[in-house]
């Protein structure tokens, strides 16, 4: 094989390499990216809920407007379906890592095995078969890599719409009865600055919401 042409698979492998391990490594442990981002960011403005007046529509200000809020943070910390979901993402992550570096260890071995052939009486044909053997093991490296993204992020994705769902389904019943006009999700860090906690549904939502859960889970184990 010709000096030029080992240099060059030289960086390409290494740039390969380096570009699955940074994958592999920036991933955060607990793989919230779209979890906590997204539900962090789900606003709650139900003013639909109330019966419609039969007068004509006023654009100003509901008069003693009822709110109550919630904070989300104590929702995404305490319900456990946030949880179930952010493990099962965590477990597929694992088993995604740990295939793309057993996969990464053969292409290596291989990858030894080419550049330590002696190609002295190699013909060109044979030299530009290793070297397509090589381009093709990087190409399944960055495949691999991209599929294992993609599979997160489908089910961290999925995750979300079912998370948000079962908050909105259990808001619009449990507005039924409690008839507010508003009710806002509130982030420590966000924008929205509460002066009456007695306002606070977040105790009442995120038991609802377990309580959901569990008997939800209990009829799918049957």
């Amino acid at each position: 094989m010709s000096k030029r042409s080992l240099l060059l698979l030289l960086v390409f492998w290494n740039t390969l390499l380096t570009a699955a391990v940074v994958w592999s490594l920036s991933r955060p442990r607990v793989p919230d990216r779209i979890l906590e981002q997204k539900l962090g960011n789900l606003q709650v403005a139900k003013d639909s809920m109330v019966s419609p007046v039969p007068v004509m529509p006023d654009t100003s200000a509901i008069p003693e407007g009822r709110i109550a809020f919630f904070m989300m943070d104590s929702v995404q910390a305490h319900y456990e379906l946030v949880k179930e979901s952010q493990d099962k993402v965590r477990s597929e992550g694992q088993r995604l890592e740990g295939n793309l570096q057993r996969e990464m260890q053969k292409a290596q071995a291989r990858y030894a095995q080419l550049m330590n052939k002696d190609h002295t009486y190699s013909t060109q044909a044979e030299l530009k078969a290793d070297q397509d053997e090589l381009e093709q093991l990087g190409a399944k490296i960055q495949q691999l890599q991209a599929d294992s993204q993609e599979r997160l992020d489908e089910l961290q994705t999925k995750a979300l719409i079912e998370i948000t769902g079962q908050i909105r389904q259990f808001l619009e019943e449990y507005n039924k009865t409690a008839g507010f006009d508003y009710i806002f999700s509130i982030q420590d860090a966000g924008q929205i600055w509460v002066g009456n906690q007695a306002l606070d549904i977040t105790p009442a939502l995120v038991s609802g919401l377990n309580a959901k859960h569990r008997q939800r889970k209990g009829t799918q184990g049957k």
